[in-house]
């Protein structure tokens, strides 16, 4: 199945300004160049105080996928967007692809500013000024009604922040790999009963998944964010190579409750040579623990961790984080090439986890018997149980939905009557 995208066609009034845009651009009097920026400048102005969304695409030579990422922008059927375009100076020719938007004054068309990804997602946020945003990875597309269904779900819940929402995987020439349910049943399975329908996720629940799950959202293109969000958790950090929006999405559950959408508004591309790199890598497992280490310590600053049943347990919590780091590092052992290689992972392995390699052993012995670790699904209902985690509560389900049904944001099809204790995960 392919995933395919109709550019939209500008209507007069865009039509007519783009031609006296480009009638100025080429006459050689600077007065009428300077007169084609106010007039470009001043639409650009008009369009951000009717706007109500921006679409934040950072981009580093990905020519190859940038036009359907565009033209799936262009295809909304909500038109009062903004985009805010930031190129980390591409080298393939996206910079010059996306001049032929440079006259359409919902576009904010920008240079990087050569301090690597996170600092062009961090140049996206500064010039975000409407009331929502959305991160769209320049290889990566959206579906028509994305602005219009997370504005009116937002709308509906105001004192929520953000919307998780449903996405595929797709590959290099977007045929879909994954579904977003296939994907939920394998990786987390928690949420696959939950994810039928509209609901809202407690702040705190998401919090303490991104220690079970990790990259709980698995993409940023799966979330919109009100802008005051931008206020509470700052910008990404640069520290942590590629996975510092973990670091942002973690935080985002100590400001705000989720709210999910079951509907399809995305799509995730997965291919060869792009930034994610192998979760089990050491540095990315150490990056993952510093992250968590420092958000934990977060939350007890904040005093948030007073709504907990319990406090905070940090070698409980941070248990399935450790012995991932310990099993990459073990791993990267048996993989090093060189005796080089062997000596510095296992110098690391011995620092932090002496006593791995002895419970490596007689765990081998023992058929894995002796040191068992629990899955995913039975951590995070122990995480739950542990710390009294609201997760939803059930009776508020049937009205949320209706809710998002009366505001268009799901069909009535998607919203069951009612959904018991016993049918929830």
């Amino acid at each position: 199945m392919q995933v395919g995208f109709r550019c939209a066609q500008l209507n007069k009034t865009d039509a007519t300004r783009s031609a006296i845009v480009l009638d100025f651009r080429f006459h050689s009097n600077p007065a009428c160049a300077k007169f084609t920026r106010k007039i470009h400048q001043s639409d650009q102005v008009n369009s951000m105080r009717r706007s109500r969304f921006t679409f934040c695409v950072p981009n580093l030579n990905k020519v190859d996928y940038l036009p359907a990422c565009i033209e799936s922008i262009l295809a909304q059927d909500y038109q009062d967007w903004r985009c805010v375009f930031v190129d980390g100076y591409s080298t393939d020719g996206s910079w010059e692809y996306i001049q032929q938007f440079a006259s359409d004054p919902r576009f904010l068309l920008l240079r990087g500013l050569r301090q690597g990804m996170y600092a062009d997602w961090n140049e996206c946020l500064r010039h975000v000024e409407t009331e929502y945003f959305y991160f769209l990875t320049s290889d990566d597309t959206c579906l028509p009604e994305l602005a219009s269904t997370a504005i009116a779900a937002l709308d509906a819940h105001p004192s929520v922040d953000a919307c998780h929402f449903q996405f595929n995987l797709i590959d290099e020439t977007g045929a879909i790999m994954i579904s977003h349910q296939a994907l939920v049943d394998k990786a987390f399975s928690l949420y696959s009963e939950g994810n039928q329908i509209a609901h809202l996720r407690s702040g705190m629940s998401e919090f303490m998944m991104h220690f079970v799950y990790r990259a709980l959202y698995q993409t940023i293109t799966s979330l919109v964010f009100r802008r005051r969000v931008i206020e509470g958790l700052g910008e990404f950090s640069s520290s942590y190579d590629a996975i510092g929006d973990y670091d942002w999405t973690m935080r985002l559950g100590l400001y705000t409750d989720i709210l999910f959408i079951p509907k399809l508004l995305a799509t995730w591309r997965v291919y060869t040579g792009q930034a994610t790199e192998d979760a089990m890598m050491p540095h990315i497992t150490s990056n993952l623990l510093a992250i968590a280490q420092k958000n934990l310590e977060l939350l007890k600053r904040s005093g948030k961790d007073r709504t907990l049943k319990h406090p905070p347990d940090d070698r409980e919590i941070l248990s399935d984080l450790r012995n991932e780091h310990a099993c990459s590092l073990y791993r990267a052992i048996v993989a090093s090439k060189t005796l080089t290689q062997a000596l510095k992972h296992l110098s690391s392995l011995l620092k932090h986890y002496p006593l791995y390699p002895i419970k490596k052993l007689l765990n081998r012995l023992s058929h894995n018997q002796l040191y068992s670790y629990p899955g995913r699904t039975s951590f995070a209902h122990q995480l739950i149980a542990t710390y009294g985690l609201d997760w939803i509560t059930p009776t508020e389900i049937p009205q949320l939905n209706s809710q998002l049904i009366r505001c268009g944001a799901i069909p009535r099809s998607l919203a069951p009557a009612e959904l018991t204790l016993a049918e929830w995960p």
